[in-house]
């Protein structure tokens, strides 16, 4: 029997096969050169010099994930509207491509055969449907898990002794990411190391052989479980040491907030952790400090703030956010091409922190083309003025330098002096290279 559609739900089915058949012509108009144009940047596949094969997420990864904005409530023709959402605010374009299912798409229901059964009310068309019509928009598809019996949503929403039989169903569906979490990893004892290998075993000896992108989710600080549970070497703050073999991406702190609320104090908490290992980061593999949080909590300031620093720490890009209420501050702060192209610089080096100076702080991110992104951070509640020079964040002796503000939108040039005024818990992104 065809499932039922309502006439609401057939109106969202309509506007988003206008808004693909809009976007597939667009992908396919020629340019002046004759090429046909992209959608957007492309995170999932790119040749790394040296190496014969491709490799996922070359650069970090971008998009839109359910979590912040719905918890674990949502549906397809919620997920229909956000996608439709990132083509039609241009978000896509600017290279936010991938559409994550968070918590909530399954509630731990599996048949006879140990497959997993999803709600028919929930997704009426089916996953296979549903990643089948993002990947016709340009766009690519993730979805949830964790590596023990139980998931952060509730009992049996992981995947322990089924990490094949699920990565073959995730793929035969068509998802192109997994992120796997840890909650019912951590209660059911398992070595994170070991666990997340396994996982990854999973991928590569997939039945459809589908390239998945793997996200490590092990968020735990020492001790959040329980007393001494996880130790150090299974929490959050150890997974640079064995994830970059195995995964494009590891949580590097627990979440930065929860649906609605999210506070500057975390965001600056979360960017300090994720700073404890810039050497582990690099092309398909990336220290990731959480989701981008706007219009959960933070003023405006403190959102630039947190897309600043993401994009100097080299981070994944992942909106959490209903999109159709996003303000427009925070509408123009994630489609800032030059704070995007700061974040996915090829050279894929993670920006490190220089200079401090009470609540002021240099940081500094050295980009393929010779320059290097400068943030000027002021962490406090009131004005600073902060100071670095061309020379103190690695720069060649020049007669003059280029400063263009990215948030501003302003160039100058300078002997060498690089200053700015700082409002409070706000940042000054510049772009800095020697002047012709």
């Amino acid at each position: 029997m065809a499932p039922r559609r309502t006439a609401s739900s057939a109106r969202l089915l309509g506007l988003f096969a206008g808004l693909v058949a809009l976007t597939v012509l667009a992908a396919l108009t020629p340019t002046r050169a004759g090429a046909a144009r992209p959608i957007g940047r492309d995170h999932g596949y790119a040749a790394v010099k040296g190496r014969t094969a491709a490799v996922l997420a070359p650069t970090p990864y971008m998009g839109w994930d359910s979590y912040f904005a719905f918890g674990a409530r949502y549906s397809e023709a919620t997920v229909l509207r956000q996608a439709s959402e990132l083509l039609s605010l241009g978000l896509a374009r600017q290279g936010y491509r991938y559409v994550w299912l968070d918590v909530g798409w399954w509630h731990g229901a599996r048949d006879p055969g140990g497959r997993i059964r999803v709600s028919q009310a929930q997704w009426p068309h089916g996953l296979a449907w549903l990643t089948h019509a993002l990947h016709a928009a340009g766009l690519r598809a993730g979805l949830y898990t964790d590596a023990g019996l139980d998931g952060c949503g509730g009992a049996g929403q992981g995947s322990y002794g089924h990490y094949q039989q699920d990565v073959d169903t995730f793929a035969a569906w068509g998802f192109d990411a997994v992120k796997v979490d840890f909650c019912g990893g951590v209660e059911d004892h398992l070595n994170p190391a070991a666990a997340y290998a396994a996982f990854h075993a999973a991928i590569e000896a997939n039945a459809g052989h589908r390239p998945m992108l793997l996200s490590v989710c092990n968020f735990l600080q020492p001790g959040q479980y329980a007393e001494g549970q996880p130790s150090l070497e299974e929490s959050a703050f150890a997974s640079y040491g064995f994830a970059p073999s195995v995964a494009n991406s590891w949580r590097t702190d627990t979440d930065v907030g929860a649906p609605g609320h999210v506070r500057f104090a975390d965001v600056l908490r979360n960017m300090d952790a994720d700073a404890a290992a810039p050497q582990a980061a690099g092309p398909g593999h990336w220290n990731d400090p959480d989701y981008l949080g706007p219009d959960q909590g933070l003023s405006g300031a403190q959102f630039r703030t947190q897309l600043s620093m993401w994009a100097i720490l080299a981070a994944p890009l992942m909106i959490s956010d209903d999109l159709t209420r996003i303000r427009p501050a925070s509408r123009a702060a994630v489609l800032s091409g030059e704070a995007i192209a700061i974040d996915q610089d090829p050279a894929g080096v993670q920006g490190t922190l220089v200079s401090s100076s009470g609540q002021g702080q240099v940081w500094v991110r050295p980009l393929a083309d010779g320059s290097r992104a400068v943030a000027l951070l002021n962490r406090g509640s009131s004005p600073l003025t902060i100071r670095t020079t061309a020379a103190g964040v690695g720069l060649p002796a020049a007669a003059r330098y280029r400063l263009r503000d990215v948030w501003v939108h302003a160039t100058r040039t300078t002997r060498g002096s690089i200053v700015a005024g700082v409002g409070p818990q706000s940042t000054v992104l510049l772009r800095v290279s020697p002047s012709p």
